[in-house]
């Protein structure tokens, strides 16, 4: 397998999938603002502009790039395995912990940044949802987030890299989740979790336990966190007990998630690469025009962001 080649051809549909999501949305955008006023519509706010967004993504470039991938060779977990309710508790922990400890840097990093050039910086997820009815972030942060997401980034991705090894997988998954994001804001804590749930998808072969964690995850730093600031704004006794409780789950899971890196990581199993690159894996990536094509076009998303 010409590997170069290979990485190439994933950079590219991944390339393609911004593109035609970005045309399409930005076409989709200004059609409904010539026929708005020929069809006597108000104006669009920012939670339906969000979920006008997504089924554009998912329904216009998703096509497009699940048919790119489709002619790229794939390789499938042949003996797929479950995890006990321990082991997703576990999983879950981590997850939570990776998350909070990934946010606090990004959110630190923003911050000085801010500082050094005297400019305010805005989290830019957190300006579309603030004002958005819980129902909207559920639909498109828990439900249709999740499930796109894991797909793209881990079963369409793992399922083309685990040749290459697993910890080339994990590491290529997680930082192309965590780019795909497109502000620093949410880098780190994306790329972070993008790690572990290709670990975890590349340990079971089973993306169901990812799209729930996953779930999770959202519901709580979304829809749970939104609910807590608007609470708070009234002083009700809800935003005091679940005030203590997020911060019980922050604190705890920060602390389990830095112990469990301690004692379990270096017993991590990983299985080997079948496929060995000429030159190494990362001159070989760096060889790759799709993969450079991949990080521009989230460069671009970064700068706008």
């Amino acid at each position: 397998m010409d590997i170069r080649r290979h990485v190439s051809k994933i950079g590219w549909a991944y390339v393609v999938f911004l593109i035609v999501s970005g045309v399409a949305q930005i076409g989709v955008v200004v059609l409904l603002n010539i026929l708005r006023p020929l069809m006597f519509l108000t104006a669009f706010g920012g939670q339906t502009m969000l979920l006008i967004s997504q089924l554009i993504m998912y329904g216009v470039g998703f096509p497009v790039f699940w048919l790119m991938m489709k002619q790229i060779p794939s390789w499938k977990m042949v003996e797929k395995k479950d995890l006990t309710g321990g082991q997703f508790l576990l999983a879950a922990v981590v997850c939570f912990g990776a998350t909070y400890i990934g946010n606090i840097v990004g959110q630190g990093l923003m911050a000085l940044t801010g500082q050094l050039t005297g400019s305010e910086s805005i989290n830019p997820l957190l300006q579309v949802i603030e004002d958005m009815d819980l129902g909207m972030v559920m639909l498109t942060t828990v439900i249709i987030a999740p499930i796109m997401e894991e797909l793209m980034f881990r079963k369409f991705l793992i399922d083309r890299l685990v040749p290459l090894g697993q910890k080339t997988a994990v590491i290529l998954s997680g930082l192309s989740f965590g780019l795909f994001h497109g502000n620093f804001y949410q880098f780190f804590y994306a790329t972070l979790l993008g790690m572990i749930f290709a670990y975890l998808y590349s340990y079971t072969g089973k993306i169901r336990y990812n799209i729930l964690l996953h779930m999770m995850i959202n519901v709580v730093g979304g829809v749970f966190s939104l609910m807590l600031v608007r609470e708070a704004d009234q002083g009700t006794v809800f935003a005091m007990v679940f005030g203590a409780l997020l911060g019980f789950l922050v604190i705890g899971s920060i602390i389990a998630v830095i112990v469990l890196a301690i004692v379990r990581y270096r017993k991590l199993r990983w299985f080997p690469a079948w496929e060995y690159p000429e030159q190494g894996m990362f001159l070989t990536l760096i060889k790759a025009p799709g993969v450079w094509g991949f990080f521009l076009s989230c460069g671009i998303a970064f700068l706008f962001q």
